[in-house]
């Protein structure tokens, strides 16, 4: 069961969504460390999902659905936010300086909040450890977590690297992509937000 957990975990990890949509705002914004640290913030989230989703709690808050609402709603400003600090950003480039001074800090805290409010990431772990639960016991309590959290960061390590070698496409400092990037965060937001509103009303 675990083989097919860690396969199912990669398939999720390497579909777009708004963790490597971070990762890619952040490595155009500020550039490789950018996104290595967003790629630990992730990680980070992912191990608090893995926690959470072991001792029960993610399951008892998406079967709530005010908690569930709450979440998405926070996930989804959070996201709109970082796609209106691109298009500010863009157009004044003294913030943009701004933030280039706190992007250490910025950068992990990114890439923890939006993987910690993604509701989607909240049913994805509770779904992979109902199916593993009758297998966590002794030191596979800690050891399951601690995989998916580093496999997770390492992947998005991995796409920081990519995203900045000569032999891709750069990302950082191109405008059209920082632009474009930036409009697909306020819609990914956006759209989350409209659809839990519609959801819970």
């Amino acid at each position: 069961m675990f083989i097919w957990s860690s396969i199912a975990h990669l398939i999720a990890l390497t579909s777009p969504g708004p963790d490597t949509a971070i990762i890619i705002r952040q490595v155009s914004m500020h550039g490789r460390r950018s996104g290595i640290l967003a790629a630990i913030g992730i990680g980070f989230g992912i191990y608090a999902h893995c926690l959470l989703a072991i001792n029960g709690i993610s399951l008892f808050i998406i079967s709530n659905d005010l908690y569930k609402f709450i979440i998405s709603i926070i996930g989804s400003v959070y996201i709109f936010y970082l796609g209106l600090i691109m298009i500010v950003s863009n157009t004044n480039s003294d913030y943009k300086n701004k933030l280039n001074t706190s992007s250490t800090y910025g950068s992990f805290i990114s890439g923890l909040v939006t993987n910690i409010f993604n509701i989607k990431a909240f049913i994805f772990f509770v779904s992979l450890f109902s199916i593993l639960i009758d297998t966590i016991e002794g030191i596979y309590f800690y050891i399951y977590p601690l995989y998916f959290s580093i496999t997770s960061m390492l992947w998005f390590i991995l796409v920081s690297y990519l995203l900045t070698s000569p032999r891709f496409i750069s990302v950082q400092n191109n405008n059209f992509i920082n632009k474009l990037l930036a409009y697909v965060l306020c819609s990914i937001g956006l759209f989350i937000f409209i659809k839990s509103m519609y959801e819970y009303f």
